[in-house]
């Protein structure tokens, strides 16, 4: 069956509160976020809700600005939009249009190709106006287009904070490969795939990130006792024994053994077979969720290991802790770019964006901490992907991708609002719109198989992986999405 992308038809209505931006904005300078300190009694999911009845969104998600890397005259960059991907209705009466003096509009695409096979103005910008109507509206805006100079290869050093699409490390490996002088950053790395590293935990939130501390499967590396400090911080024993020695393989532990011997892809690990640290200085402290509540955390005397006498009840998320705790990752050098790609999980398998506003007050958080870090470094939020082309899969999970899609456009919409505007810019968050440059009509794999209903069998195509995009193209396109932004702001 020939694979065809047309506008999702599926209807769907959600109504989101004004009340967001005027609560959540980012202040002249990174000042703490209130309640970052987190206690004992309250790692748990913001519990706002927004009010869905104020306005009815069905808008554009476009970033004000687009960059393509600029081609050679024998490297050619291929860009495309894919027109359902750019706004956030799924109503079939409404029709997107693309003009432009440069590149070629479909009735599903806008793409462009940079080097020798394309002319563009001599000073590598030009504008895109999108045109969104139906019989009785009409939105319009302009987006600017710039062409990016590939010659600039000042190190960069990335770390890359994820999920699943960023533990598999696809679209990281192409940007390494597109940009001259990129490393990829973090404490996971498997030694297999050729991937330098990145901070990617299958499953996981943005919440998460926040609140896994003396959890029951992986803490988050960025979780710390307030009154530790992250040099002396050496983790949960039980992380360490499965990572270690008996959980080794399986994928929520698999990719920190090299870290777990401080960097070193052969030898002994620092850890015991009981996940306690090996060479442990006076004032250390772990955490061994097997001991007796109450008793957990546990501090080095000089001799052994001693449950605290004052066991601490505030946690605190700290990036600042996280470079002191795991500094024999970063050897090198310290990050000089981030980039966050999350909201699968956050909110793919939801109803509704329920905790929009929960998201970006953490998100916020997450970034006053990089920057007390570090100021200078570059943040790059990357929009989550979408659902395979719901018109191609013909399964019962059809109404879950739709859903899936929706949500995933909400939460664009939302870090658009939020983060694209020239103060962001001005403190160095930038967006990188990887939902818009997704084909999910090629970047996804798809079958065709049965299934049955009513007790009937009948053939369905479905998508083979229904939130990952290939590693074939699906991935890439994310990649080069990236990498034209990393190289914007190196």
């Amino acid at each position: 069956m020939k694979l065809r992308q047309r506008l999702v038809t599926q209807c769907a209505v959600l109504l989101l509160s004004t009340t967001l931006f005027g609560q959540i904005t980012l202040g002249a300078t990174f000042n703490p976020i209130e309640n970052q300190t987190l206690t004992s009694e309250n790692l748990k999911t913001d519990t706002t809700v927004l009010d869905y009845t104020n306005l009815n969104v069905e808008g554009l998600l476009l970033p004000k600005e687009l960059f393509i890397l600029e081609g050679t005259n024998t490297t050619v960059e291929n860009y495309t939009i894919f027109n359902k991907n750019a706004f956030l209705s799924q109503f079939s009466n409404y029709n997107l249009s693309v003009v432009s003096s440069y590149g070629v509009a479909s009735e599903d695409s806008w793409s462009f190709k940079t080097g020798s096979l394309n002319e563009y103005p001599l000073n590598k910008r030009f504008d895109l106006n999108f045109y969104l109507s139906n019989d009785t509206t009409l939105t319009e805006q302009n987006v600017s287009v710039e062409l990016v100079d590939t010659s600039n290869t000042t190190p960069v050093r990335l770390l890359a904070i994820g999920d699943s699409l960023t533990r598999a490390g696809i679209y990281l490996n192409q940007v390494e490969k597109k940009l001259p002088n990129v490393k990829v950053l973090g404490t996971r790395v498997y030694e297999t795939d050729g991937i330098s590293a990145r901070e990617g935990r299958g499953g996981w939130t943005l919440n998460r990130y926040f609140t896994a501390i003396n959890s029951s499967e992986l803490d988050s590396p960025f979780m710390f006792p307030t009154t530790i400090d992250g040099a002396r911080y050496k983790g949960n024993t039980r992380d360490w024994k499965n990572i270690c020695y008996t959980d080794s393989t399986n994928p929520i532990y698999a990719g920190f053994q090299t870290i777990a011997r401080d960097w070193k892809s052969k030898g002994p690990y620092l850890y015991d077979m009981n996940g306690y640290y090996k060479y442990p200085l006076k004032g250390d402290v772990m955490v061994d969720p097997s001991r007796p509540k109450g008793s957990e955390w546990i501090e080095w005397t000089g001799t052994s290991w001693e449950s605290m006498a004052i066991q601490p009840t505030t946690f605190e998320f700290s990036f600042s802790k996280y470079m002191e705790r795991f500094a024999a990752a970063y050897t090198e050098g310290a990050p000089t770019h981030v980039s966050i790609l999350l909201g699968a999980n956050d909110f793919g398998y939801n109803n509704a964006l329920e905790d929009m506003e929960g998201y970006i007050r953490k998100l916020n958080q997450m970034i006053a901490s990089i920057k007390a870090y570090d100021p200078h470094i570059k943040i790059i939020l990357c929009t989550p992907t979408p659902a395979p082309n719901t018109e191609i899969v013909t399964d019962s999970h059809q109404a879950f991708y739709n859903k899936y899609d929706r949500n995933m456009k909400i939460a664009t919409y939302y870090l658009l609002k939020t983060y694209d505007n020239e103060q962001s810019k001005q403190q160095g968050i930038y967006i990188a719109p990887m939902h818009l440059t997704l084909d999910t009509t090629n970047g996804f794999d798809y079958k065709e198989t049965t299934e049955t209903i009513d007790g009937a069998t009948i053939p369905v195509i479905k998508a083979s992986n229904g939130i990952h995009p290939n590693n074939s193209y699906g991935q890439l396109q994310m990649g080069d999405t990236l990498a034209a932004v990393i190289q914007k702001y190196r």
